[in-house]
């Protein structure tokens, strides 16, 4: 059996993956589905700039994203919020040289965009700011509903004779034979042949890790979510400004709503912003949506993203105790780089060969 520790996107796509390939899988989350950073997700899915290998590991998984979650939706009956209005990406004068330059690093590396004017901008988006002085729409950014993507991630799995345990966090692990003993906090001891760590500061907490499982460092992110009550036109597109974005939502219900963030606090490990914190996210906001204040408020959501080292996605095998594995680092990207980042680390932890696209992330092959 092949247990994977953590119930967000990293964990539940990979053991969805080497369900698929035939291997018996168990997910142990210490709290809830999507409890932790993949709840709080903006879950949008624009690959980065940049001509690095993470730059085309990215687009890869982008081409992917449609028929996931097709394949998704197709195999548990539920909806996953997979949207592809685009992206409309808007400047006030304050950061017009920003958004320039951003705009020049575009063009040289072929980023499919139009640019806008104003009116354009607005005519997309009418509840802009009529003050914002340039525009450009990216039709190929995607995203989707990141919880409702866990969830239908846990339904397959559980649809498919597989375990996954809520509320079950894991206080140890310990060496036994070829296999792994793992100690939940309640006292069950649970016997594994091969663990995947996958639950990001969680497993800070965790005992007798081997000392080459790399250490990770919380990122902060909060997130405002907002109804859009009061808009005389909801908003359709992914909006992302200078300082933060706005991203529309539908729930499985139909109520439609907005993520306004996101903070980025290297180091912030509290999961209850403060005053000051709320009130830079209305700031960051305002000048590019006008009436965002009065938008009724239905929560203030943390969450911790990890990074390991240089930040970049973090794969590996460790060499002490030969069967745990570990996916960490996803920081920002873990939603965008899922179907890519699943199928290869469960290819890897089967055969111990690394991926086309992620070998140079692959720690322990």
């Amino acid at each position: 059996m092949i247990v994977v520790v953590g119930g967000g996107i990293a964990g539940l796509s990979v053991a969805a993956a080497l369900a698929d390939a035939g291997a018996d899988v168990t997910v142990l989350e210490a709290g809830r589905i999507a409890g932790g950073a993949s709840g709080v997700a903006t879950s949008y899915l624009e690959p980065r700039l940049g001509q690095t290998h993470m730059r085309r590991l990215e687009w890869e998984a982008l081409s992917r994203w449609e028929n996931y979650a097709g394949a998704l939706e197709e195999r548990t009956g539920l909806t996953v919020g997979f949207r592809k209005e685009g992206e409309l990406k808007v400047t006030t004068a304050a950061n017009y040289a920003a958004f320039e330059k951003d705009m020049e690093k575009r063009a040289a590396q072929d980023w499919p965009l139009e640019r806008l004017n104003v009116a354009q901008a607005l005519a997309m988006e009418p509840a802009l700011a009529a003050d914002i002085v340039d525009a450009a729409f990216l039709p190929q950014v995607r995203w989707v509903t990141g919880v409702d993507v866990c969830r239908a991630l846990a339904v397959q799995l559980r649809d498919g004779g597989h375990e996954v345990r809520e509320n079950c966090a894991v206080k140890a692990l310990s060496e036994d034979g070829d296999g792994i003993i793992i100690t939940t906090t309640s006292g069950q001891a649970i016997s594994a042949e091969r663990v995947i760590l996958a639950n990001g500061m969680g497993t800070a907490s965790i005992t007798g890790l081997p000392d080459d499982i790399p250490e990770s460092r919380p990122v902060r992110g909060v997130n405002l979510i907002l109804g859009m009550d009061g808009l005389a036109q909801p908003i359709q597109h992914l909006v992302k400004h200078h300082r933060g974005n706005i991203c529309p939502r539908t729930d499985a219900d139909g109520r439609s709503h907005l993520i306004v963030g996101t903070t980025y606090e290297p180091g912030e490990a509290s999961l209850e912003p403060d005053d000051d914190v709320i009130e830079r996210l209305y700031a960051n906001a305002e000048p590019i949506l006008p009436q965002v204040r009065k938008l009724p408020r239905i929560a203030v959501r943390a969450g911790l993203r990890t990074k390991v080292g240089d930040g970049n996605l973090n794969l590996g095998r460790s060499q002490q105790m030969r069967g745990l594995f570990w996916s960490l680092s996803h920081a920002g990207a873990g939603y965008l780089r899922a179907p890519v980042v699943a199928s290869e680390l469960a290819q890897f932890v089967l055969t111990g060969e690394p991926g086309e696209w992620t070998g140079i992330c692959t720690r322990g092959a």
